[in-house]
């Protein structure tokens, strides 16, 4: 019996140390903005592009004029194959005073977005989680665009882990 005291005490602990990222039933902007091509490609996590088996990277394709198929890939180190995620996505701009632009990548799965602030250069993208400590919920795109166009440029706007892709053209043996 005090085992089982013992281990539900620590239940809300690993709730506590497993956030997840910040979701949402409502993207920041409606898709309407054209696909650049710049975006397309395979990106691997900094460090991985030479390894034989990255542990994550994301295949970008055009899904329609203004959406991309983005697949990531996981490794399962088990047997070195990949789990793959779908997700219909799409870019929004924010254009702020000094040249300080913001990008957002909408991350569409299963009915739910995943919202990223992207710095997106020619050969590596930066991505920013939305923070998950966000209560607040939306129901449009309107209440949605005008929350992260308040709160974006706030540093604690965002989850502390920032993952670091490179464009290239890994092989897998």
């Amino acid at each position: 019996m005090k085992k089982l005291l013992k281990a539900s005490l620590l239940l809300p602990l690993l709730v506590l140390f497993t956030a997840c990222p910040y979701e949402s039933t409502v993207p920041i902007s409606n898709a309407d903005i054209p696909v650049d091509k710049k975006f397309l490609g395979n990106w691997y996590k900094e460090g991985e592009m030479d390894k034989e088996y990255p542990s994550e990277y994301y295949e970008i394709k055009t899904e329609s004029p203004e959406t991309y198929k983005i697949t990531k890939y996981d490794l399962n180190t088990d047997d070195n194959s990949y789990k793959q995620e779908v997700y219909i996505s799409h870019i929004t701009y924010f254009i702020v005073e000094n040249d300080n632009n913001y990008s957002f990548l909408n991350m569409k799965k299963d009915g739910k977005y995943y919202l990223h602030r992207i710095k997106l250069s020619d050969t590596r993208f930066v991505l920013y989680e939305l923070t998950d400590n966000i209560d607040e919920k939306f129901n449009t795109v309107e209440e949605m665009r005008k929350f992260v166009e308040k709160n974006m440029t706030l540093s604690f706007f965002y989850n502390k882990d920032e993952v670091t892709y490179y464009k290239g053209d890994h092989t897998m043996n």
